[in-house]
């Protein structure tokens, strides 16, 4: 009878036992399983912080114009076409306060256009602690960009331009090389800051390789002396060329003068702009003013040096007045020339020494950020022994920017 209570109080303990040892692994599973669920939510939230920094350092812009062109026979849309001339995509990434990475792509008339990445450079601002209590400024650039060289070279499109197309004597360069940037303060003389643009490239075409002897050298200075006033000028030396063309675009003209393999070419000019009733954008894009009317004009002259030395000038005068703060009407006057009895290819037509273009058009702002443009432009071109090219030009686009 004893051993038959034994047994069973036994065997009352031993169940007891693992039922205790089941409920203590229970509770410690759950236990477990709580922990790692913080684990994990907070393993989420640490994903989330890092995906939202990432997404505030990416910042993305772009443009693009669509519409219909008509040209003369000598034009590029002698037919008539529906094109869309313009479309840039751009992505900076600022992984610091300093420092952003900048890339540009170039898809216009939705093609990959080569190169397809036009910029991509870094850019630093304020780089050197030590100027931030004093009157200068510095910036810089590295890599592949465009050049600031004139004030037409930041509107030089379809979308922040005034009007559809460029002016006649449009200058413009892009070039892989380094650009230091900047302003000096003049307080102490109630005048406003002086702007000052400096930068060494390759000077001449192609991508990622200089095969020259030379480096291409700009200068430029802007400043408002009086409100609303602006003004600059700018400097460029490309350095030796040899028989390579010049990133320097004049009018479309970058190819040595006839026959020649060892050349460089210099190029000049001053701009200014005057806003009646300035508005609080920025001066640009220009087709975004808010002002209630803007002059602005331009007069440069190049210099090809080579045994025959090719040279000319090239200016325009535009204007622009805000009826409404929806519709403008806009109009410009430009013109490149050479020099004498030479000649060269000016904005695709051959063997001319002088170009002149007027146009006339204005614009409806859809939206703040989009525009409908028409145009028409009166283009008169002049050589030896040559009549007129048909290439005056309508234009209809819709215009966009993000």
């Amino acid at each position: 009878m004893v051993n038959k209570c034994f047994k069973l109080v036994m065997l009352v303990l031993f169940l007891f036992n693992i039922t205790v040892i089941n409920v203590f692994a229970e509770g410690s599973k759950e236990e477990e399983l709580a922990d790692l669920k913080v684990q994990v939510q907070g393993l989420l939230n640490r994903i989330e912080k890092l995906e939202a920094n990432s997404l505030a350092k990416l910042k993305i812009k772009g443009r693009a114009a669509l519409g219909f062109f008509d040209s003369g026979k000598a034009g590029s849309y002698p037919a008539g076409s529906f094109e869309m001339p313009d479309a840039k995509l751009q992505f900076a990434f600022q992984p610091d306060d300093v420092n952003t990475l900048v890339a540009r792509f170039n898809v216009n008339n939705a093609t990959a256009q080569s190169p397809l990445m036009d910029y991509l450079f870094l850019q630093s601002k304020d780089f050197l602690p030590f100027l931030k209590d004093t009157p200068f400024s510095l910036s810089g650039r590295l890599g592949k960009f465009k050049l600031g060289f004139g004030e037409e070279t930041w509107s030089d499109n379809p979308v922040e331009g005034i009007l559809p197309s460029n002016s006649a004597a449009r200058a413009t360069v892009t070039d892989e090389g380094l650009e230091l940037a900047g302003k000096i303060k003049l307080e102490k003389f109630n005048l406003k800051p002086l702007g000052w643009v400096f930068s060494v490239s390759d000077g001449n075409s192609g991508v990622g390789s200089d095969s020259t002897a030379g480096k291409a050298v700009m200068v430029k200075l802007y400043n408002s002396p009086i409100e609303p006033l602006y003004l600059s000028t700018s400097y460029y030396n490309s350095g030796r060329l040899d028989s390579s063309s010049s990133e320097m675009s004049i009018a479309g003209l970058i190819t040595p003068p006839s026959g020649e393999s060892d050349w460089d070419r210099s190029v000049w000019e001053v701009d200014a702009r005057y806003d009646f009733g300035k508005g609080k954008k920025p001066l640009d894009p220009p087709a975004y003013s808010d002002s209630k009317a803007i002059i602005r004009l331009s007069f440069g002259q190049f210099k090809d040096e080579a045994n025959k030395t090719r040279s000319g000038d090239f200016g325009f005068i535009e204007g622009t007045y805000n009826w409404t703060k929806k519709f403008y009407t806009a109009s410009r006057y430009s013109l490149v020339n050479i020099n004498g009895d030479g000649t060269a290819t000016l904005n695709s037509i051959t063997a001319v020494n002088g170009y002149a273009r007027f146009s006339l058009g204005g614009g409806y702002r859809w939206t703040d950020n989009t525009i409908l443009k028409l145009s028409y432009d009166w283009n008169k071109n002049s050589g030896p022994g040559r009549d007129d090219a048909d290439d005056n030009l309508t234009s209809a686009a819709l215009v966009t920017q993000f």
